[in-house]
Order: C-alpha cells, then sequence, then structure tokens
C-alpha cells in the first residue's frame, strides 16, 4: 500500500505499508501479523520507485488534495469527523448530544 499523507501541520509524507507473517505456533493458531510502515518527505517521492503509485498530476505541494489528512495518534489529533477515530482527544471535551449523529463514534466540541 503506498500512499501519502498530510499530517496537522501541513508536513507530508509519502507512506508505504505492508504486513508481515511470522511462524505459526501450533496447527490450530493463527500466524503472528505484523504491520511495517515506512515514510519519507513528501519531496522524495520522484526519487523513489514508489512515487510512482501516487495520483498523476500531483505536485506534492500541502494543499494539493491528493494527501489522506492524519493525525499522530487519535487521543492527540483534533481532526473532527474522522471515520477511523478509535479514542476521543485529550485535549477536547467530547460532544455528547443524542440528538446529533456524526460521523466519527467520538464527536468534540469544537
Amino acid at each position: 500500500l503506498v500512499e501519502a499523507v498530510e499530517m496537522p501541520d501541513g508536513a507530508e509524507f509519502l507512506c508505504i505499508a505492508r504486513t508481515l507473517e511470522g511462524p505459526q505456533g501450533a496447527f490450530s493458531e493463527r500466524p503472528r501479523r505484523t504491520a511495517l510502515l515506512l515514510g519519507c518527505d513528501i519531496g522524495f517521492r520522484d526519487e523513489i520507485v514508489y512515487g510512482a503509485a501516487l495520483p498523476a498530476g500531483s505536485s506534492g505541494k500541502p494543499g494539493q488534495g491528493f494527501a489522506t489528512p492524519v493525525g499522530p495518534a487519535c487521543r492527540l489529533c483534533e481532526r473532527a469527523g474522522c471515520l477511523a477515530r478509535a479514542e476521543p482527544p485529550v485535549t477536547r471535551p467530547l460532544g455528547l448530544d443524542e440528538m446529533v449523529t456524526g460521523l466519527s463514534a467520538f464527536d468534540f466540541q469544537g
């Protein structure tokens, strides 16, 4: 999986991810799976073979719209409406309103 990501401060990275399967202990046990992620500054995309997997015509400049917005960790990220949010941020109070359903399970007050 190759993807361009943008951090909340505007920094963009080219990320390469894959899974690795480890040894299986016994016949009935599932193999151990490990996720591996490598990243580099988006400015190096033309020097890396994986950069060709990004959309054509994207310049790698902030605000071009091809990078996926990400945060450092759910507890530290303040991006609203994140579908992948696993935990509420510690920096904002939860927006508990039984009449409103948001995109995330953990909507918070602005």
